[in-house]
């Protein structure tokens, strides 16, 4: 009550304060239009923290019409006045040519102002523009130095990318225990890419103990969460009984939901299974289908095993220059 009467006066931070209870719905019936509406008035008498709010409305179409061009104008206003996170969603639109034209040297510009004022997720973008040299000079080490502070801050895709820089040695000194270390605090968090990065190094034993059951186990969770790769690796482990119990038919299982993404290396070991009737009924004609899938994507393995259908005549007819 009161907290409204002295938004009704003119006060900016009660107008800002009564706009987040109506888009929380604290205290009153949630009603976004209500919340944009004394947003608005917070902000066009200055008050930072309304005008991203407020961008924010116009960006996501919340209580209001959606329309980048009027979030980019009220997280530009929040931006100039300092506002770390209006800095790093003005980054993303100049990123994204989102309400103004893409610029990515200007998105590298907010991107670091709202770095430097520790925004997690300006870290972590800014550090891939110098990985990747957008709108700045390519530098590995740079890059490292970004993710490290957002990973320093939790943020689980920074942590994955720097345990991937100590895995690979980019910008900073080779380190595979290092790697692990991020991997895992990544991992933990749920982050697939981390997950399946821990479940290699357990697997071939780079910065831990060789342990092909906790290998399994991580590409179980990453595979689980969809990611590709970690599904054919799990398919893989349960072919040739790595780390658990051998089972081809679980095999051919997580290679299908690897190849409905279109996995190469899933591509080529189902169509192996296929060749051999290894958890599915023999059918060349099959094993032929998905290696042509997997060799058309360029693998090599899948090239050379549709070569090999082509000069023994397996599943197809017998082409030796085709073969070759």
């Amino acid at each position: 009550m009161w907290c409204e009467k002295a938004a009704e006066q003119g006060i900016a931070v009660a107008q800002y304060y009564l706009g987040c209870c109506y888009e929380d719905g604290k205290g009153v019936t949630k009603d976004l239009a209500r919340a944009a509406e004394w947003y608005r008035k917070a902000a066009e008498s200055g008050n930072v923290k309304a005008q991203f709010a407020l961008g924010k409305c116009y960006y996501d179409g919340n209580g209001t019409e959606m329309n980048y061009s009027e979030a980019v104008k009220w997280y530009r206003k929040a931006a100039e006045q300092g506002d770390a996170n209006a800095q790093n969603m003005f980054g993303y639109c100049y990123e994204y040519g989102e309400g103004v034209a893409k610029d990515l040297a200007k998105a590298a510009e907010w991107y670091r102002k709202s770095a430097e004022q520790g925004n997690a997720t300006a870290q972590y973008t800014l550090a891939i523009f110098y990985k990747n040299g957008y709108g700045v000079t390519q530098n590995k080490a740079e890059a490292a130095k970004w993710y490290k502070k957002a990973a320093e801050q939790g943020d689980a895709n920074a942590q994955n990318s720097l345990g991937y820089c100590y895995d690979h040695g980019e910008g900073v000194e080779k380190n595979s225990a290092k790697a692990v270390e991020w991997y895992e605090r990544a991992a933990e968090q749920g982050n697939k890419f981390a997950q399946y990065n821990l479940g290699l190094c357990y697997e071939y034993g780079d910065g831990a103990t060789k342990d092909l059951g906790r290998a399994a186990e991580w590409y179980r969770k990453s595979a689980e969460q969809g990611y590709a790769v970690a599904q054919y690796k799990l398919g893989r482990c349960y072919q040739y009984g790595d780390g658990i119990e051998h089972d081809c038919q679980k095999a051919v299982e997580w290679y299908r939901k690897s190849v409905e993404q279109g996995c190469a290396m899933a591509q080529c070991d189902l169509g192996n299974c296929y060749r051999q009737g290894h958890g599915v009924e023999k059918n060349l004609e099959k094993a032929v289908e998905w290696y042509r899938k997997s060799a058309e994507q360029g693998y090599d393995r899948g090239q050379f095993c549709l070569a090999g259908c082509y000069e023994n005549g397996e599943g197809v007819p017998i082409d030796k220059e085709k073969a070759l």
